[in-house]
């Protein structure tokens, strides 16, 4: 088996959450060894953790009105507007030695090729081993991800976060979801927070998404998102220790991925 990258491009959320439910049962059939997934959204999208109340966390009929799209990934987590930046995800059998032993450990070992794509193109990071949590608790409503910096996840040395992360293990297989922001987008999630959001709420929350948040192109406005591609490929294949080969999308199961696609339009469906 082979360790493998693709570059998919911009698709719409629904496309991008079932392409990866794909990546998982090839990776469990024994396909790839590995999958390094780089991708963006068109749409502009909000994506919610695999257990939360969709009602709770976003007014999708606003978002939807408006143009924007909805979707429930498959990891943990909490609600993340994607916009303006590169997302990656990570596949593997949880046993493959970049992703195993426990939730902890696991993060930590993904986090040195990412700190090391950060470093091939001079940007300040630095990790911690603690959960920050900035406008209260994990399980509180209508609290997007980036107002919080989790273990490991790649923030700047100033304490603000950079790269948002969320994990799961299903069927004996790791997935890994993140976001690189090359601009600060995440204030967009306020416009879209449930109507009986308190305005004191998202008075706290705004404050916490501008002032805890830092961007790629605030350190290196010329970047291009292909140049964070390349750094991923090299810095992964690096601590892989093994070839990292550009594959095709095009050329895979259209029929599962789109049965795959339904599944995921009926999982935003459901609230919980």
């Amino acid at each position: 088996m082979k360790a493998v990258h693709f570059r998919t491009g911009k698709h719409e959320g629904l496309w991008n959450m079932a392409f990866d439910k794909y990546l998982m049962e090839q990776v469990r059939d024994g396909r790839w060894s590995f999958v390094l997934r780089t991708y963006g959204w068109e749409p502009a999208c909000v994506s919610i953790g695999k257990l939360q109340n969709r009602d709770s966390e976003i007014n999708c009929d606003l978002l939807l009105r408006d143009g924007f799209h909805v979707v429930r990934r498959p990891t943990g987590g909490r609600a993340v507007w994607h916009e303006t930046e590169l997302t990656y995800s990570i596949v593997a059998g949880i046993e493959h030695p970049l992703v195993s032993g426990s939730i902890s450990e696991a993060l930590m070992k993904v986090s040195v090729p990412m700190v090391k794509a950060m470093n091939i193109l001079d940007i300040p990071v630095s990790v911690s081993s603690t959960d920050r949590h900035r406008a209260g608790g994990p399980r509180m409503r209508s609290n997007p991800c980036f107002t919080s910096h989790g273990k490991w996840e790649v923030g700047t040395p100033d304490g603000r976060k950079l790269v948002g992360s969320a994990q799961a293990r299903s069927r004996s297989v790791f997935l890994e979801h993140g976001s690189i922001l090359f601009l600060n987008d995440q204030m967009k999630i306020l416009d879209y927070l449930p109507h009986n959001t308190s305005t004191h709420h998202k008075n706290i929350l705004a404050h916490h998404l501008k002032e805890g948040i830092a961007c790629i192109w605030e350190f290196k406005p010329e970047l291009k998102i292909l140049d964070m591609e390349n750094a991923l490929h090299s810095s992964f294949k690096d601590v892989l220790g093994e070839d990292l080969h550009y594959s095709d999308f095009e050329t895979l199961d259209r029929k599962r991925l789109n049965e795959l696609l339904s599944e995921c339009r009926n999982e935003i469906q459901k609230k919980t």
